[in-house]
């Protein structure tokens, strides 16, 4: 009888624990340009020295000239890549926080209730080419907690009962 009791707190407890995943977003707007950007210059260098071995040419003065701008063009991209803003969750705790280089290094970290947590999608109209921008802001009460470029739907694995 006190077996099959412990079973049943154990098949309870673990039925409301949720597998929640973190969120992982740009740390601003700048860093994710500057990271993409980057990431550009790497393919138009890659494609010039795809180019070269294609032709026969001699790749010695291309490695001596591009080698350490794309080293450092690579460091930087790198960086602000890795410059995070991440949400994750645990039960009803939502911890944000940003996070350089590796997940160890972690600074501004908050814990907020859940239940105390709004989300708002605006999406602004585009100018001449006609796209539209969707910006997501998440708040605890009155207070502005992360803003994002994208939809509100990326939390969906993180705070499902906001995007109710």
């Amino acid at each position: 009888m006190e077996e099959n009791a412990q079973d049943n707190w154990w098949a309870e407890s673990k039925g409301n624990l949720m597998d929640y995943k973190s969120l992982s977003l740009p740390g601003s707007t700048v860093t994710g340009f500057v990271s993409m950007a980057s990431l550009m210059i790497f393919v138009i260098f890659l494609i010039l020295l795809i180019e070269g071995i294609r032709m026969g040419n001699d790749l010695g003065g291309f490695f001596n000239d591009v080698l350490p701008i794309l080293s450092i063009v690579l460091a930087i991209g790198y960086l602000c890549f890795s410059f995070r803003i991440v949400i994750s969750r645990n039960q009803d705790t939502a911890i944000v926080y940003r996070q350089f280089i590796l997940p160890q290094i972690q600074f501004f970290r908050r814990e907020y209730p859940v239940h105390s947590l709004t989300v708002e999608q605006v999406t602004h109209s585009g100018g001449e080419d006609g796209k539209s921008t969707t910006q997501t802001t998440l708040y605890n009460n009155e207070e502005v907690i992360v803003e994002y470029i994208g939809h509100k739907r990326k939390l969906k694995h993180v705070l499902p009962e906001l995007l109710n």
